[in-house]
């Protein structure tokens, strides 16, 4: 690998620690904590109509929302940096579940957005046992695009809620949107 990726990849997993560990107390905040402020609604209107496509099945629509370059993180080691349409769709093919946004809130330079997670329509759609959990993905948006795609804890303490079972997994063991 060339010294130049091998940095870029390591930044992406810096980005991938710096996104999961958002609100990672591991407590709950009283409720007036838990406030946070509105993002932008344009960023907010880039999250929804990206999830829409998503969830859609446009994977095609989905990916257009994506800045070229962009950075994808999916989980721990599974940074992507985009730079082609090509990539965008590999990207967002890769999530299998489609995703109903609940809420946007600021974190940060990061929007970070509660989904719902609900089967999406296409060929490689299929989200099996994790179709109602909650995700969350912090976002970078510039220029109306996704410059930055990032997974994050589901709930308030970094973890999952009391009976909620982790989200399913890729076929390369990362988990979904």
């Amino acid at each position: 690998m060339a010294p130049s990726r091998s940095r870029l990849l390591l930044a992406l997993a810096g980005l991938a620690m710096i996104g999961a560990g958002c609100g990672s107390s591991g407590k709950a905040a009283p409720k007036s904590a838990r406030s946070r402020p509105a993002s932008d609604p344009a960023a907010v209107a880039v999250i929804r109509a990206w999830s829409t496509a998503l969830r859609r099945g446009d994977v095609d629509g989905a990916a257009r929302y994506f800045a070229l370059p962009s950075v994808f993180v999916n989980g721990p080691g599974e940074a992507i940096a985009i730079h082609t349409e090509a990539e965008a769709r590999a990207a967002n093919r890769a999530l299998p579940c489609g995703a109903v946004l609940i809420s946007v809130d600021q974190r940060g330079r990061f929007a970070s957005a509660l989904f719902r997670l609900t089967n999406r329509k296409g060929p490689d759609g299929g989200c099996g046992s994790g179709a109602g959990q909650l995700a969350r993905t912090n976002f970078v948006i510039a220029g109306g695009h996704i410059v930055e795609w990032i997974r994050a804890p589901s709930v308030s303490g970094g973890g999952r809620s009391q009976g909620q079972p982790a989200p399913p997994a890729t076929p390369s063991g990362g988990p979904v949107v």
